[in-house]
């Protein structure tokens, strides 16, 4: 029976206004809710947050949340709740089957992107980005979250096929790191209910469960009193409030609903270990955790106590992090980390990646230096840089609140409903925080880690290569290592600040001496006295943001093959040298409070910067730009440092299935090509410090051939005076440089690779179709509908139909210099003993779109994919910086960045068929397989 329309309007107007708004509480102290979220609880129980936002433009984010995942599972139910979140994309009352994945990519939406879903310990969280241009949309897409919270039906045949593929996506899991985390997480979580539900859950459950068990665990759970619903975007409030309430108001909660239980870790007074090794592991690593409840954060002072917390934090990691910068350094990698274990326990870990064999020194210096902050304290110029930086960034999301994209505020109420994280907005936020620095004391946060470090809920993880004449120590022995560091007398830290200017002598600054203008794109471009031209689009996109990319031809391909190697990490270590007269530590303490960074980058046929500042900090970007070009260091210690880490990344190599099958690759496209060598301690000794030096020299030396783009929040006169003063006055040399081909052609023909290496039940394969091919823009952008549409045919072929992937890559360029070529890949991990029928459908699908295009329904998909990013990308700085610099580079019309409509539009089915033709072609084919060392009998993982 239809319930006439006036008592549906009725019962509406009661529903909302029996909602209960969130109260703000009044007791001093008690952190309020942003007056810009609606947050309401429904009569049922439901949870619904909104927020008006306007970035991205004409668009609303989604997320549907439920308080339950996988510690609600019973022992017979392992793995049923991420079994259950894919489900709900297999079949909906009012969806069925793939119906909704098509309707979100019909209407532009990327499977992944905007359409995504995770399953953790305690909860389940779907997500969903749409266009808001069409009330139909809206309305499907409310539809869509209604249905996942009860309207899944759990078709049989669709468990069938979903097996598969929650199956291969626990498969691509299992590598050194899955079987590492399976051995230590019973003993870090105490063997409590937590250690024995990882999410991915068990194969013997996923392979039988049964559709009633899924029909079960989702009445039980699945229920308004423990779900939330969260819109954030550029809508009506009013609208949106009204959809929730007709959606999710009439939901009912289960008779004799079970309570949600709150499992806890059980503590422990004495200190538990576990000692690991496997042969795959790349380094050794130590960690010890303290576990602790997590501790309430509903209140002002629970936010300042957080903020000293993180001054601490910071600050002992910024004294770990220089002793990696030792010429001998003590540990590869050390750090001090407070987060939460699980919803109800929280964990401290010191942790370091130590040299093979020589653990007890690297935990020594680990815990050496939180001794030494402890018994002398930090120094009053660390507190005012951490305090800077911090507020900085707190200043810098401040600026940007207009501007911060919906994902962002919606994942925020999504741990706001889960973990009672305060959502008091950042306006609120800057301000306590601003007046907790004012009064925070160094002695205060020289005590913060005081209930960190604990003998009492301590574990302590130790991980190491599976080798020959490795010895792994014993418990005794580490806790010797750790009463041995008590004892080591500590002095106080030499801050070793300078207040030495960046640049020691003013440069003599140029002058721009020309002046274009497009006013339909709104660019300038400069020419200056040094022949650097300058490219700048001033934009509104954020408020505290440039962007800046720079390039010049040449690259290392002017570098010999001789010098190839130290030429290829020449700004690998630049980078851990610093600048001009600052080393890498020094120079990281002055940019302290500063938002502004530059990276150097040495390509195959281009040398360029890269960076992005604040307005606010323009004179420290445009120095750091200058230095890049005239004052490269050649640091002796931060060149052993670094030879220091490499060694021990390199020195397991060979062991990683994964590493040794990309090797293979590279050889056999390219044989024993000196630029295609696998790197390797042996070749590490190769590397000469003089020579990468110089070859930074020479390819910095000239900077009349550079093109600088600059886009974000600017006015070209506010640049103008620092683009004279730093980039006019580099060196004009005057050189006509262009990259050359170096002879790396790629193998002819059809090439055909088998590894054999790992111990688990996994293979990965590789295809590779490449050869010469005319660039041009209508090309290029063929090829990319030809891959996007091969994407979504594989997908459905490779894991809807047959469950033998949980994803599969599909992706291909085409260069135009310094050889006019293209390359493209499927690549997909799966079962051995389903590679060869896996690739063989893939091989079929792409036929398919050869023979016979692209089906229409899969042509208007991309096409709306294409004009939606198209449509987003107009309003991002990151977009108009990379075409600005890629039109610019390639000698085309800046107008072509505005007609990407017209283009896609344009694209004809029989385009993108004969592109499938020409760039998914046999005849150039690369076939690469990795197996296990030891291949099991069947596909079926093992139990």
């Amino acid at each position: 029976m239809k319930t006439p329309s006036l008592l549906r309007a009725l019962l509406f107007l009661l529903l909302l206004s029996f909602a209960a708004s969130s109260s703000i509480a009044q007791d001093t102290g008690k952190l309020a809710i942003d007056s810009q979220i609606t947050r309401k609880t429904l009569p049922n129980g439901l949870t619904y947050y909104i927020r008006k936002n306007k970035k991205p433009e004409n668009r609303a984010t989604f997320r549907l949340v439920v308080n339950a995942g996988s510690i609600l599972e019973t022992e017979k139910e392992q793995g049923l709740a991420h079994f259950l979140e894919h489900m709900a994309f297999n079949g909906t009352k009012n969806f069925a089957k793939s119906e909704l994945v098509d309707f979100l990519e019909g209407i532009g939406m990327k499977f992944g992107a905007d359409l995504n879903a995770y399953t953790s310990f305690d909860e389940t969280v779907y997500k969903l980005e749409v266009p808001m241009d069409d009330e139909v949309v809206l309305d499907k897409t409310f539809q869509v979250l209604e249905d996942w919270a009860h309207l899944i039906v759990f078709e049989p045949e669709e468990i069938e096929k979903e097996r598969g593929v929650v199956i291969e996506e626990w498969r691509t899991r299992r590598n050194a790191q899955g079987r590492l985390q399976e051995k230590q997480l019973p003993v870090l979580l105490n063997n409590s209910l937590y250690a024995e539900r990882l999410p991915i859950g068990k194969t013997n459950v996923i392979s039988s469960v049964q559709r009633q068990t899924f029909v079960d665990f989702y009445r039980r759970w699945y229920r308004p009193d423990l779900m939330a619903v969260i819109a954030v975007g550029d809508f009506d409030v009013d609208a949106i409030e009204a959809k929730i309430v007709k959606h999710f108001g009439h939901l009912k909660n289960p008779e004799n609903a079970p309570k949600r239980i709150k499992p806890d870790v059980p503590d422990h007074k004495e200190t538990l270990f576990s000692i690991e090794t496997d042969p795959e592991l790349p380094y050794s690593m130590v960690q010890i955790a303290c576990k602790h409840p997590v501790p309430s954060q509903g209140t002002a002072e629970d936010f300042r106590r957080g903020l000293v917390e993180r001054l601490y934090s910071t600050m002992l990691n910024q004294r770990l992090g220089e002793r990696v910068q030792e010429a001998n350094p003590p540990y590869l990698f050390g750090a001090m980390r407070k987060n939460r274990l699980v919803r109800v326990k929280e964990m401290a870990a010191q942790m370091a990646v130590v040299k093979e064999g020589d653990f007890a020194n690297g935990l020594k210096a680990l815990l050496v230096e939180a001794r030494r902050a402890e018994e002398h304290g930090f120094t009053p110029t660390e507190l005012n840089r951490a305090k800077a930086d911090f507020l900085r960034g707190m200043e810098k999301a401040y600026e940007e609140r207009d501007k911060t994209v919906s994902s962002r505020y919606a994942d925020e109420y999504v741990r706001n409903f889960l973990q009672n994280e305060p959502i008091p907005g950042i306006e609120e936020e800057l301000r306590i925080t601003r007046e907790a620095f004012a009064t925070v004391k160094l002695e205060e946060v020289n005590r913060a880690a005081d209930r960190w470090i604990t003998t009492e809920n301590r574990v302590v993880l130790f991980s190491a290569p599976e080798k020959t004449g490795l010895k792994v120590p014993t418990r005794e022995e580490i806790l010797n290592a750790i009463a041995s560091a008590e004892k080591v007398p500590v002095t106080a830290y030499d801050d070793g600040m300078t207040d030495a200017p960046l640049i020691s002598r003013e440069p003599k600054p140029g002058k721009v001496i020309s002046e274009k203008r497009d006013e339909k794109l709104g660019v300038t471009e400069w020419k200056l006295s040094n022949d650097i031209t300058v490219l700048l689009k001033p934009t509104t996109f954020k408020n505290d943001q440039i962007l800046m990319t720079a390039s010049s031809p040449g690259g290392d391909s002017l570098v010999s093959n001789k010098d190839y190697l130290s030429g290829s990490m020449a700004t690998t270590i630049a980078g851990q040298s610093g600048l001009g007269s600052f080393d890498l530590i020094q120079l990281q303490k002055k940019l302290a409070g500063k938002v502004a960074s530059v990276s150097p980058s040495i390509g195959g046929i281009s040398e360029g910067l890269g960076g992005s500042a604040s307005p606010r900090d323009l004179d420290t970007w445009f120095q750091l730009m200058h230095l890049q070009f005239g004052a490269p260091r050649q640091d002796a210690k931060a060149f052993k440092s670094l030879l220091a880490q490499y060694r021990a990344v390199l020195r397991n190599r060979s062991t990683d299935p994964q590493s040794v099958f990309g090797d293979a690759v590279e050889e056999a496209m390219y044989g024993d090509h000196p630029r295609h060598q696998p790197m390797s301690v042996e070749l590490l000794e190769e590397l000469d410090h003089a020579t990468a030096l110089r070859v930074y020299q020479q390819r910095f030396a000239d900077a009349s051939d550079f093109t600088f783009v600059f886009v974000g929040s600017f006015e070209p006169e506010d640049l103008k005076p620092y683009v004279e003063k730093y980039l006019a006055s580099l060196p004009d040399l005057d050189r006509e440089e262009k990259g050359r081909h170096t002879g790396d052609n790629r193998q002819a023909g059809r090439v055909s690779v088998e590894v054999r290496k790992g111990r688990e039940d996994k293979s990965s394969v590789q295809l590779t179709f490449h050869g010469a091919a005319k660039w041009s823009m209508k090309d290029r952008y063929a090829l990319r509908c030809a891959v996007d549409v091969l994407r979504i045919q594989l997908r459905e072929a490779l894991r809807e139909d047959k469950g033998g992937v949980y994803g599969v890559g599909v992706s291909g360029g085409m260069s135009r210099e310094p050889k006019e070529t293209f390359s493209c890949n499927i690549s997909f991990t799966c079962s051995p003993a389903n590679v060869n029928d896996l690739i063989k459908t893939a091989l079929a699908e792409a036929k398919k779109l050869q023979q016979e295009g692209p089906s229409e329904e899969n042509l208007a998909k991309i096409r709306e994919t294409h004009l939606r990013t198209h449509e987003k990308g107009l309003k991002q700085n990151g977009f108009w910086l990379s075409n600005l610099s890629f039109y610019r580079r390639c000698d085309l019309p800046f107008a072509g960045i505005l007609e990407g409509p017209e283009k896609i539009e344009a694209m004809t089915s029989k385009e993108i068929q004969g592109a499938a033709r020409k760039y998914f072609s046999r005849k150039n084919m690369l076939t690469a397989k990795l197996f296990p060392e030891i291949e099991k009998p069947s596909g079926k993982p093992a139990k």
